[in-house]
């Protein structure tokens, strides 16, 4: 199977790509917003509704367009030539550039948090407060065990299952689709992921960044499995954070 983004045949337009990058996020950010008022008279937190909206709509979406694309690539429900960047690069150069990119990553996030928290404050401070899913300060009324149970369900969803497809389908699917722009492919896929996260616009730069540096780092060593980790362990460590928290209440 050939692995190098500049031979590939069945390129995707930017309006194309676009469209395949922001589908799975308004359709999760449609179904997060009419499900919150229906749990709203239940004892779990709006979070909830949004886990559901990862499970029933993010994840099959995703998934469903690289089984049909395989389907019709090579007559039957197969990944092969869909998802790129298959190359396997030995652990002398996996273990540096991952340490390095993850540096890079938490320094690019930090430089991005002011004006994170800025737009916030900002341009987004008529939002409810519900759809900040990280503010701490309204998950107050429910009782721990519901809180633990919640949590958890975002560490394995969040943390665990959803970055992992996230990049089969982003950086494996849609880049190497994008290569016709050259070295811009990342940057406007990390754009285009940021995008995506429609129900977190106000965390739009600290999401591009995330998404551009995985990019470059996906389109330089030929390699999904670096930023599959980095996405992973970039995910899994805020989401553990937060269900430590819930257990040390």
């Amino acid at each position: 199977m050939n692995t190098n983004p500049n031979h590939l045949s069945d390129q995707h337009s930017l309006a194309k790509s676009f469209l395949y990058h922001i589908s799975p996020g308004v359709l999760v950010t449609l179904f997060f917003v009419a499900l919150k008022p229906v749990l709203g008279r239940t004892a779990y937190p709006p979070l909830l509704a949004f886990l559901f909206a990862i499970l029933l709509i993010d994840l099959p979406f995703m998934l469903g367009v690289l089984f049909v694309e395989g389907k019709k690539l090579n007559n039957r429900f197969s990944l092969e030539g869909v998802i790129l960047y298959r190359r396997k690069v030995s652990w002398k150069i996996f273990v540096p550039v991952f340490l390095g990119a993850f540096v890079v990553v938490y320094l690019l996030i930090m430089a991005a948090s002011p004006l994170s928290a800025y737009l916030r404050a900002g341009i987004f401070s008529n939002l409810p407060d519900w759809i900040f899913l990280d503010e701490q300060s309204q998950y107050a009324p429910y009782t721990r065990s519901v809180l633990i149970a919640v949590f958890t369900l975002q560490l394995i969803l969040t943390g665990l299952v959803l970055p992992w497809v996230e990049e089969l389908y982003f950086r494996g699917f849609l880049l190497p689709r994008i290569s016709h722009c050259g070295n811009w492919a990342p940057l406007i896929g990390g754009l285009f992921f940021g995008c995506y996260h429609i129900w977190q616009l106000f965390d739009f730069p600290t999401v591009f960044l995330l998404g551009t540096v995985l990019g470059y780092v996906v389109w330089w060593q030929k390699d999904l499995r670096l930023s599959i980790s980095l996405h992973v362990v970039a995910n899994l460590a805020t989401r553990l954070m937060i269900l430590l928290a819930a257990l040390a209440m």
